[in-house]
């Protein structure tokens, strides 16, 4: 079985970079594998960010050339996703993790609500400018999950770019990746200099991921909002069903 390890890698990273791009959750595919393979949680979550980098920059050059994005209105908001990760992954802070899946479960689940009912706070672009203050605040947070546990943040990035800022989904999806690839240098090298990241399957994953990221950018460009609304809806329910079921076992 162990010789099948690396292929099973390789596809869960494509299939994680596809869903990593269009919606989200990618990693909670990826983080069990690895687990199952041998690694312990800690070096698992250390090693995904290797495939998240380089599926998050792989993405984000596909977004640039749809010109889907642009990089200099995101500033404000990578600067306090990127000090937010630091710190998350600086300070250890002592939460149960039943409590802590289980209440990011049930925030998911209230976002795929709005996902389905509420259909025009995704699809239509709208001119929102949110007080510095509050954009600061608001990335930090999710930098400083981010930089904790990752999986997962893709949703909430994308509640803060499109529910909140005004984007559409293919926008909030161009403007989310490139965000996440900035906080993960961070916290990859980290987690590096603490000798918790497995280069050898961290590169495979990485080489999968980054198929898929390449995918998964075309396809939210060519299918548009519609599409990617109903996907992403059904991916975050599944996936706060994993994280409830993870946590409280029912």
């Amino acid at each position: 079985m162990a010789d099948f390890f690396p292929l099973l890698i390789f596809l869960s990273g494509i299939l994680s970079g596809f869903l990593n791009t269009v919606a989200g959750g990618g990693s909670l595919l990826v983080l069990p594998l690895l687990v199952f393979s041998g690694m312990d949680m800690g070096v698992a979550n250390a090693t995904n960010r290797v495939a998240i980098l380089l599926q998050s920059f792989s993405a984000s050059r596909s977004f640039m050339r749809e010109g889907a994005f642009e990089v200099r209105r995101i500033l404000p908001s990578v600067f306090p996703a990127m000090f937010g990760s630091l710190t998350g992954t600086l300070v250890a802070i002592r939460l149960d993790e039943r409590l802590l899946r289980g209440s990011i479960a049930l925030l998911i689940l209230v976002m795929a609500m709005l996902l389905v009912f509420r259909p025009g706070m995704w699809e239509e672009r709208r001119e929102v400018r949110l007080p510095g203050w509050l954009n600061f605040a608001l990335f930090f947070l999710i930098g400083v999950y981010g930089g904790f546990v990752q999986a997962g943040v893709g949703f909430f990035l994308i509640w803060a770019l499109a529910g909140l800022g005004g984007r559409d989904l293919v926008q909030a999806n161009a403007e989310k990746v490139f965000i996440v690839g900035c906080f993960t240098v961070v916290s990859l090298a980290l987690f590096a200099s603490k000798g918790m990241v497995r280069l050898g399957a961290g590169m495979v994953l990485a080489f999968g991921s980054a198929i898929g990221a390449h995918l998964g950018a075309r396809f939210a460009v060519s299918r548009g909002n519609r599409v990617i609304r109903w996907i992403l809806a059904v991916v975050v329910v599944v996936s706060a069903g994993k994280m409830l079921w993870d946590a409280f076992g029912f």
